[in-house]
């Protein structure tokens, strides 16, 4: 059964299901169903609920799997169709993509299997980074695009970082765990400045009617560089001193280049103010990284406006954007989705501001901002499922 959809020419036959014809259309469905599954089952867990896997601590199953699951699947599925924009080049589709996604999911089930050997868990979840990363390269390589090549060793460090996480889980080095949980946030938050820089004063340009944004040469170079250094600092030195005058300096840093981006007339466009709420939590966590210098231990609370604030209102926010844009729709939201990312501001707030103002409440807080995330992505998947399986509105390939 074929769905006949006709380009000018009348000559394109589509089938009805397209789920595996570019790579955000699986990963954005997987990245959408496990960000309200991983918090919900997190959330019974601290409530005492359930208990969850025993191959990694309680709390190392949730950071890992917020980071290297629902991130890493956002992440493989912009680049994967990112990718074959800028190098022109025809991306995995088919049963390539299938095998990838079943790559992927292997490493989300495996520490479930009863008596699996904790080597294959571990070989099962750290091989996607490393086949992702091959993927990208081989277009990238053929088309010469060295501009983008920096997201192969990216992605290979990422890798790193999971091995880190599985030398703890495997006994092997017991604090690396936390290197390697640390080390992946800061690699996400680079990856996002580093593609933020592209994407969001462009959207802001070209989805707000008389926008002009501001570059400046020095805060562009500057901006990648500063995150690596507190990322550096933060593994080698900890919570040190140092660290946190490197947080502050990057705090100002990204706090200007946002500025170069506002414009009072974003709050007319909801796909634009999501990603620049979005940066600014990247600024609120490196000032609250900074407090560290004041003896202020808000650790953990810096950690979760990079994680629930910046990457969890990035990624939503953009695969928002690229799902319409890659299925060939209208640039626009409905009211659902406009409370889908007025919810997950909230959980942000409620995550890491409220904790720090009424300490009392912490766990509180958690439970709250965990269903305001759950149902914000909730809303999402509902929304945009029958995009991701259908396709393009317009007849075009991907």
């Amino acid at each position: 059964m074929a769905i006949q959809i006709e380009d000018p020419e009348n000559k394109i036959n589509k089938k009805s299901f397209a789920l595996f014809a570019l790579g955000f259309r699986p990963f954005f469905l997987l990245a959408a169903f496990s960000a309200p599954i991983l918090i919900a089952l997190w959330l019974l867990q601290l409530s005492g609920n359930i208990t969850l896997s025993g191959y990694y601590s309680p709390a190392g199953w949730h950071a890992h799997e917020m980071l290297f699951g629902y991130t890493v699947a956002v992440i493989a599925g912009f680049l994967l169709t990112a990718t074959g924009n800028w190098t022109g080049i025809k991306m995995i589709n088919g049963w390539r993509l299938v095998l990838l996604a079943v790559i992927f999911l292997l490493g989300r089930f495996a520490p479930f299997i009863p008596d699996l050997p904790y080597w294959i868990i571990a070989a099962l979840d750290w091989v996607f980074l490393p086949i992702v990363a091959f993927v990208l390269a081989i277009p990238v390589i053929q088309a010469k695009q060295w501009s983008n090549f920096i997201f192969i060793p990216l992605l290979l460090t990422m890798a790193a970082a999971n091995f880190a996480v599985h030398l703890s889980a495997l006994q092997i080095i017991d604090s690396s765990i936390v290197t390697g949980s640390r080390a992946m946030v800061y690699l996400i938050v680079l990856l996002i400045v580093i593609m933020g820089g592209r994407v969001i004063p462009f959207f802001t340009e070209r989805g707000v009617h008389g926008v002009t944004t501001t570059k400046w040469n020095w805060i562009e170079r500057l901006s990648p560089l500063s995150v690596i250094a507190v990322m550096v600092s933060n593994v080698i030195y900890e919570d040190g001193k140092i660290t946190g005058y490197l947080a502050i300096f990057t705090a100002i840093i990204h706090f200007i280049r946002l500025a170069g981006w506002y414009s009072n007339k974003i709050w007319q466009v909801p796909l634009v103010w999501i990603l620049q709420i979005a940066y600014s939590w990247f600024v609120i966590g490196f000032i609250i990284k900074g407090l560290m210098i004041f003896n202020i231990n808000e650790n953990l609370f810096s950690y979760h406006a990079f994680t629930v604030g910046g990457i969890g209102i990035m990624t939503l926010g953009m695969m928002a954007r690229v799902s319409l844009g890659h299925t060939g729709r209208e640039m626009k939201l409905n009211n659902w989705m406009v409370l889908s990312f007025i919810l997950i501001n909230i959980a942000a707030l409620t995550r890491v501001i409220l904790p720090i103002l009424f300490t009392e409440n912490y766990l509180q807080f958690i439970q709250v901002s965990g269903w305001l995330w759950v149902s914000s992505f909730v809303i999402f998947a509902v929304v945009y499922i029958s995009m991701w399986v259908r396709p393009r509105v317009d007849g075009r390939e991907g």
